[in-house]
């Protein structure tokens, strides 16, 4: 919660999106500002930031910050993909496998099931280390949303 009125928040939001540095790049439709990292600084894994700006219900002198900074929606995208494929997969195959085993047969694709989890592990891995590879990116989105709550700036260069 942001104890100014709803307008001069968003008053506040558009002069800093009108002196964001050259390599943000900030949208604003009514109460959503998305900000993206664009130009030579932009890699597979930066962030955008997703800030939703409403008037609080109960009271009008306060505003309600809400929003979420993470990976562009084609990497949430493909991620999704790979666990679900991976995990569907696997299961599908290792059940095959297992009531092959129950009914006194034998399956070698019973292997699948770890292999599935190395696969799943290993996304995850990579997940983490594209999350490493944003952080600094990551902070320079959130000093937008300190200056766009406090109206201050965290010290971390960018």
């Amino acid at each position: 919660m942001v104890p100014c009125h709803h307008q001069e928040v968003m008053d506040k939001v558009e002069l800093l999106l009108e002196n964001t540095p050259p390599h943000i790049k900030g949208v604003k439709a009514n109460d959503l500002i998305i900000l993206n990292i664009v130009g030579e600084d932009v890699h597979y894994w930066s962030p955008q930031l997703n800030l939703r700006i409403a008037p609080d219900e109960d009271d009008e002198q306060q505003t309600k910050v809400s929003g979420l900074i993470g990976p562009r929606p084609a990497v949430w995208t493909l991620f999704m993909f790979i666990y679900f494929a991976v995990g569907t997969l696997g299961l599908f195959i290792s059940s095959f496998a297992f009531s092959k085993i129950l009914m006194g047969g034998s399956s070698s694709l019973i292997a699948v099931f770890p292999l599935t989890i190395v696969f799943l592990l290993t996304a995850y891995g990579v997940g983490k280390y594209g999350e490493k590879l944003a952080k600094d990116q990551v902070e320079l989105l959130k000093d937008f949303v300190r200056e766009v709550v406090d109206g201050q700036k965290s010290t971390v260069d960018g």
